[in-house]
């Protein structure tokens, strides 16, 4: 009875742990259940976030839109401003009888220096450019690398095969020496290989440094002639197009159009270079285009025409 009393008072015991651990996980659950309805609350919250987003996105794309339509036109706005007021500038000097400004006069001299200085040009586009020569110097370098490597190569194996021959077979020296040959065979094999792979690209880089060498040492004259007039012509257009800007002259159309009517306050150094080098080709090239600054677009066949032409084009966007 003891024992029974004992077993069953264990058992009370324990239905009553479960008890409360039935409790427990009741109390977990709910808090569980709580938390759940939260987080459907928080996704909620967060989609409704996102949607906001999404809207300020493509309102903010559509104002980006419109700015950039704005200041495109206030742009040309600009430019029409600034067109007008150049003109009005040169009726006003007109009308004040400002002279005006001869920027496509030039004499026979000059028309002379410039066919020189053409000369020079063609001249020089026969010659290597810098990285090209580079190139080549460092193609027939590495040639030559290789082939001393190659040579060092050849006597590792005459070396090998030597100490091969006079060691004895069976003996440690004579496996030794078998293993220096192979590795010594395979590296003579593979720069062999190296050489075999550079050989026409050398053969012609040499070719190239060669005719270089030989071009320039024919040509130099030309070049340095043409080189001596391109400094003589710049001065010479430089004091011209100064004396016409310091004296307030009326500058041509063509020259306003795309430089303006006179220095800029900054960076005014570029500005009169740039403004040189299209006096330069408008003579080397014989421009008269009154309105058009380059004249005519240059066919694709006078490579350095064509390379200035553009060269200038791209410089003169910035005034």
């Amino acid at each position: 009875m003891e024992d029974l009393d004992r077993r069953l008072r264990d058992t009370d015991r324990r239905l009553h742990d479960v008890d409360s651990r039935l409790d427990d996980l009741e109390t977990d659950h709910q808090s569980l259940s709580r938390k759940f309805g939260y987080t459907e609350d928080l996704d909620y919250e967060l989609r409704d976030i996102r949607g906001d987003v999404s809207e300020c996105d493509d309102r903010i794309d559509k104002v980006e839109e419109e700015l950039g339509d704005r200041i495109a036109d206030t742009e040309q706005a600009i430019k029409r401003l600034t067109q007008h007021v150049r003109l009005l500038d040169g009726q006003i000097k007109v009308a004040h009888g400002v002279p005006a400004a001869d920027l496509d006069t030039f004499t026979v001299d000059q028309r002379a220096l410039a066919r020189t200085m053409e000369r020079g040009w063609a001249v020089r586009s026969l010659l290597l450019g810098d990285h090209d020569r580079v190139t080549h110097q460092v193609r027939v370098r590495h040639h030559r690398d290789t082939v001393a490597k190659h040579r060092a190569a050849l006597a590792a194996v005459v070396e090998a095969v030597g100490g091969f021959t006079a060691s004895r077979y069976g003996t440690t020296d004579h496996s030794e020496a078998a293993d220096r040959l192979r590795t010594a065979i395979a590296d003579e094999k593979r720069l062999r290989q190296d050489l075999s792979r550079q050989a026409p690209g050398a053969e012609e880089s040499v070719n190239a440094l060669t005719n270089d060498a030989s071009t320039r040492a024919d040509k130099q004259p030309v070049i340095a002639a043409g080189d001596r007039a391109d400094k003589r012509l710049t001065m010479a257009l430089r004091s011209r197009l100064s004396d016409a800007i310091s004296s307030r002259s009326l500058l041509p159309a063509w020259f306003v159009t795309v430089l303006g009517a006179a220095p800029p306050a900054r960076a005014t150094e570029q500005w009169l270079e740039t403004a040189i080098r299209v006096l330069l080709y408008r003579l080397t090239y014989d421009i008269t285009d009154p309105v058009v600054a380059l004249g005519p677009e240059p066919s694709g066949t006078d490579r350095h025409r064509r390379s200035w032409h553009d060269e200038l084009r791209k410089d003169l966007r910035r005034w």
